[in-house]
């Protein structure tokens, strides 16, 4: 059996759990347990009490990119675990900066990692970077790398990168997802999906020839998606079959309704404390 729950998000699954904007989710995948995500770091030690799940006998980290809301409880995981492996995006300590969007005119504030590679290192972290789609362990493969399709890939203009003449828009080239083969079927969890959910799931399809999946669980960014973008997605989840699409984090409200309305059951907000078995 292959289990994710989520640790942190900006939704809860019940009163005992902590919400915060972030995403970390435990994943137990043929008898190992890793880590994908810490969030910001503020709610992740309440709600790992709150779960009962033992991070001391983590196999390794996963990390989605380096926005501080995805990484900014790394240190205090590597407090429990000691030294161990954390996967990631060779560009996952990128200069990330953001506007602020009732002020464009400050300066963008920093959005990236809170700690430095140097500090990681010296508190447990041994990195392992990867810029394409690797199996990391069996059944388990880190999807990077994928080709950006512009017209599939959201553009979020808050997101920037200094340029020499000033902010210019941030590429995100350090975003990742995972892709868990498990007794039920494929499972796609994301983790913001800065590069397209539609990318992702072409991705799939044409490296791993994967044309059906379980679920797909996670932050979808689709947060500002014109509701015809939405339904463009839903359409493509269509053609995997999917079976269980659970929403998190960045997803949106607006985008997260229209797609209850249409997979009606099949349909989940993958909030801190819930829990899927697969």
């Amino acid at each position: 059996m292959t289990t994710i729950r989520i640790l942190c998000d900006n939704n809860i699954a019940g009163a005992d759990y902590q919400g915060e904007h972030g995403f970390a989710a435990l994943l137990t995948h043929q008898a190992q347990s890793y880590l994908f995500d810490t969030g910001q770091g503020h709610a992740l030690a309440h709600n790992v009490a709150q779960s009962g799940v033992r991070l001391e006998d983590l196999k390794a980290v996963l990390l989605s990119h380096g926005h501080y809301d995805h990484t900014g409880g790394l240190a205090w995981v590597l407090g429990r675990t000691g030294a161990i492996e954390v996967h990631a995006h060779p560009e996952v300590f990128s200069p990330h900066l953001a506007l602020t969007a009732d002020a464009p005119d400050k300066p963008p504030r920093y959005v990236g990692c809170s700690r430095s590679r140097e500090d990681l290192e010296a508190a447990g972290a041994c990195f392992v970077f990867h810029d394409n789609t690797v199996e990391i362990a069996p059944g388990l493969w880190f999807i990077s790398g994928y080709a950006r399709r512009p017209a599939q890939t959201p553009y979020d203009g808050k997101l920037v990168l200094d340029g020499a003449d000033g902010p210019v828009p941030d590429p995100m080239n350090d975003d990742a997802s995972l892709l868990l083969e498990t007794p039920s079927g494929h499972v796609l969890l994301l983790g913001c999906a800065h590069g397209g959910v539609l990318n992702i799931l072409d991705h799939i399809r044409e490296r791993l020839g994967i044309n059906r999946l379980q679920a797909v669980l996670g932050g979808t960014h689709m947060m500002f998606f014109p509701p015809d973008d939405v339904r463009t997605v839903i359409d493509a989840l269509e053609g995997f079959d999917v079976a269980l699409v659970g929403v998190s984090h960045c997803t949106g409200r607006e985008a997260a309704i229209q797609l209850a309305q249409h997979f009606g059951g099949r349909f989940h907000r993958a909030a801190a404390g819930s829990a899927f078995h697969f």
